[in-house]
């Protein structure tokens, strides 16, 4: 864990002791200043430094101390996402955190000595938030308080609330952004959303590059020509058109990635949607992009299928970044998880470093409540009993979401076992879930539904344009993810009840999801050999 840690002339003199404490438990220190004595520095400026450390994702957590503890808690907490507390006693250092998710500790140098400042931050860096239904709910609260009550001018002078997008990265959830486009990186609109929007990855699929490679000439008309020219075949030049669109995306998330100390700013590349059924083809392809790109923060996109789960672990024990993708049903994302503890464990066991291996386990939602609820509906129609038509009715809308929570608990599980535990003290890092394909494709839903209602910590969302869009305009930004686990399974009780088989229905997109993929891919190898054909100049 990253801890930033800031004094004025006032806390100068606990500075050193809390600094050597911080690195005996093997804490990196991000050194906040004060560096020197100086009796006319300001304690606000000292808690701006850590609050934006950690709201940076350069710190997880912070220490502020001046003479009473009082000034610096007070600037603090005027940061959005920055809960501070000055506390005194060991109780209030651990309890801050367990009930109140407290990130940042308050001291008075003035007020206690030495040996009692190591029992409050070992206290402190000890606890644990819990996230039980009575302590989540307060933390929203305080969240919307933040929300509603932190009010700026923009640019016309009119009031505005905070950046719904920050604020989720506040709460423990990366934002990437699901597409990537040859002139939205040339033109700075990459680098405007990492800058502005907190935006910290990047995802892309064979049809998202048929879209922006057929759909966007101009972007690549040159190096189309140039390729054509030099007599590359189709593939190989959709191959060196992508490899270098990844290539450019990483160099823009680089400086995410260097902050972040590898846990962010990523991009995915993922391998040939026809090797979804191939495991050693899977393998060969996965590790010859990882070489070819040729950049730290790029990550491989495997499929989650039965084939893929071995080439998974495989890739991941010789050193390559893996995106999980199509993953539906809770026991294939329960499968890859288990996968990935499987490659930490062999590395481990060698010698080999795990503090770099970077994978996410991309679960897909929209699409499950687009089946679920064509099932629903076809059922509903034929249901001659009006209860059975309403209980149809009422479960449109709920199988995806419901299915993403009980993927998170099953992360939750997987991540809190005793065999994770003996990596984490290693450096290992959690395989976060990803939720995919949440753009809503029902007009009558909410255009944010699939973010609003899956917001948790140690997770992503990747989102397409039009939803960044939306959520930084009407987001809800709040921790939810774990609200009504127990109604989320009952969700999906009643759909087996009413005959809406999930695994049928986790089958069927995933298989459907292959076929898109492929169908895209092949649609796309087509346009540029029909451009190859026509030989443009």
């Amino acid at each position: 864990m990253k801890i930033a840690i800031g004094v004025d002339h006032g806390g100068f003199s606990l500075k050193q002791t809390i600094v050597d404490e911080l690195k005996k438990r093997g804490y990196s220190v991000v050194d906040c200043g004060a560096l020197e004595y100086n009796a006319q520095d300001d304690y606000p400026d000292f808690a701006r430094a850590v609050g934006a450390a950690i709201q940076r994702g350069d710190a997880e957590r912070g220490i502020l101390i001046c003479g009473s503890g009082v000034g610096a808690s007070i600037a603090a907490t005027k940061m959005r996402g920055i809960r501070a507390g000055l506390c005194h006693d060991t109780y209030s250092a651990h309890q801050g955190v367990a009930h109140d998710n407290m990130n940042v500790l308050c001291l008075g140098a003035r007020i206690i000595g030495d040996e009692l400042a190591r029992e409050l931050v070992r206290a402190f860096l000890a606890a644990q938030f819990n996230p039980s239904e009575r302590f989540q709910r307060r933390l929203n609260k305080v969240l919307e308080i933040e929300r509603d009550g932190n009010v700026k001018r923009n640019r016309s002078g009119t009031r505005s609330v905070p950046n719904p997008l920050i604020q989720l990265k506040l709460l423990g959830q990366s934002v990437w952004l699901d597409n990537i486009r040859r002139g939205h990186i040339l033109s700075g609109g990459l680098k405007k959303l990492i800058e502005e929007d907190g935006i910290s990855g990047e995802t892309s699929n064979p049809a998202i590059f048929e879209k922006a490679i057929a759909g966007n000439a101009a972007d690549y008309a040159d190096a189309m020509r140039a390729l054509i020219a030099s007599g590359a075949s189709a593939l190989a030049i959709y191959d060196a058109l992508s490899i270098a669109d990844v290539q450019m995306a990483c160099d823009v998330f680089r400086p995410v990635y260097d902050a972040a100390q590898g846990a962010d700013g990523y991009v995915s590349i993922e391998v040939s949607p026809h090797l979804a059924h191939d495991t050693a083809g899977t393998v060969a392809d996965a590790r010859r992009l990882f070489k070819t790109v040729n950049r730290p923060n790029v990550m491989i996109k495997i499929p989650g299928t039965l084939e893929g789960v071995p080439a998974i672990e495989e890739c991941l024990y010789s050193g390559v970044n893996v995106n999980v993708t199509l993953l539906f049903a809770v026991s294939a994302h329960e499968a890859v998880m288990w996968a990935y503890v499987r490659a930490l464990e062999r590395r481990a066991a060698e010698g080999k470093p795990i503090d770099r291996i970077a994978s996410v386990a991309s679960f897909f939602v929209s699409r499950i409540d687009t089946l679920a609820d064509k099932l629903l509906a076809d059922k509903a129609k034929a249901a001659n009993a009006p209860a059975l038509k309403t209980k149809l009715e009422s479960l449109q809308g709920k199988a995806a979401i419901a299915n993403a929570k009980i993927a998170y608990a099953a992360f939750k599980t997987v991540f809190g076992d005793a065999r994770f535990a003996a990596l984490r003290a290693k450096g290992a890092r959690v395989q976060r879930p990803l939720w995919a394909s949440t753009s809503t494709k029902n007009p009558k839903y909410p255009d944010t539904l699939y973010v609003d209602a899956l917001i948790g910590r140690d997770t992503v969302n990747t989102l397409p344009p039009e939803t960044i869009d939306a959520f930084r305009d009407h987001g809800k930004p709040r921790l939810t993810i774990e609200e009504d686990l127990a109604g989320a399974r009952q969700v999906l009780q009643d759909l087996e009840g009413v005959g809406v088989s999930m695994n049928a229905v986790t089958r069927q997109v995933l298989d459907e999801g292959i076929v898109k993929f492929e169908q895209a891919f092949d649609q796309l190898l087509a346009s540029i050999e029909e451009k190859k054909n026509g030989n443009p100049q």
